[in-house]
C-alpha cells in the first residue's frame, strides 16, 4: 500500500519562491541563520543552538503529522524556513500558528518576508483546512507586527513581552489583494 503524502512532503512555489522540505543538507544553514543575533532577537526562544541540538531537533519533527516544515529557496538560492503546526494531524485542523524567519543570502530583498508568509498563509488557508492562524509575536518585534497587520491579522491580547495575534482566512483573502500586485506569481502552487 502506497504511503499517503502529508503537506510537509510536498513542494510549493509561488511568489517569487519555492518551499522545499527540509531535510538533513539544510540543517547547517539553518542552524547558522537560528544562531544569528539578528533572527535570534525576533524568536521568542533566542537560545544558542549546537549542532546535537539542531540534530535532535531534527530527528524530533521527522514523521510528525502535526507539523511542516520547509526551506525557502529564491533564484536557486537557500534563503529561509518556514513552518505550519496544530495540534493534531495538520489536514484535520481549522485553526493553525507557525512562524518563519529569512536568513543572510545574495538574494535576500524587502519582499521576501511577505513572499514566505504569504505562501505559509495559502498553505494553511488553501491546501489545508484552517480557517483560522494565529501566534505570539514579541512585542518588541514592530517590523513582524506591521506586517500582521497588512496581512489582516488583529491583535488579541498582550503581556509584558509578546502579543497574541489571529488572522481568519476571510480577513487574509482581503488584505492579501492588495499585495499580490507586487509579485510575477501571486499564487502558491503545489509543484510536487
Amino acid at each position: 500500500m502506497a504511503k499517503r503524502q502529508f503537506v510537509g512532503d510536498k513542494h510549493f512555489r509561488g511568489y517569487g519562491i519555492e518551499l522545499c522540505p527540509l531535510g538533513p543538507r539544510d540543517l547547517p544553514s539553518l542552524r547558522r541563520w537560528r544562531n544569528d543575533p539578528q533572527i535570534g532577537k525576533q524568536m521568542t526562544d533566542s537560545f544558542y543552538i549546537t549542532p546535537n541540538q539542531q540534530r535532535c531537533w531534527y530527528e524530533n519533527i521527522t514523521d510528525r503529522v502535526d507539523q511542516a516544515h520547509w526551506v525557502v529557496w529564491c533564484k536557486g538560492v537557500r534563503t529561509g524556513y518556514v513552518n505550519i503546526k496544530g495540534e493534531g494531524p495538520l489536514e484535520l485542523q481549522n485553526q493553525l500558528a507557525g512562524g518563519f524567519y529569512s536568513g543572510k543570502s545574495s538574494v535576500k530583498h524587502g519582499l521576501l518576508g511577505y513572499a514566505i508568509v504569504m505562501m505559509q498563509l495559502d498553505i494553511a488557508f488553501q491546501h489545508l483546512s484552517a480557517t483560522i492562524f494565529r501566534g505570539p509575536v514579541l512585542k518588541s518585534n514592530v517590523s513582524a507586527r506591521r506586517l500582521n497587520k497588512q496581512l489582516g491579522y488583529r491583535e488579541e491580547w498582550e503581556n509584558d513581552t509578546l502579543v497574541g495575534v489571529v488572522l481568519t482566512s476571510d480577513a487574509y483573502e482581503i488584505a492579501k489583494k492588495s499585495l499580490t500586485k507586487y509579485f510575477d506569481e501571486s499564487i502558491c502552487l503545489l509543484v510536487g
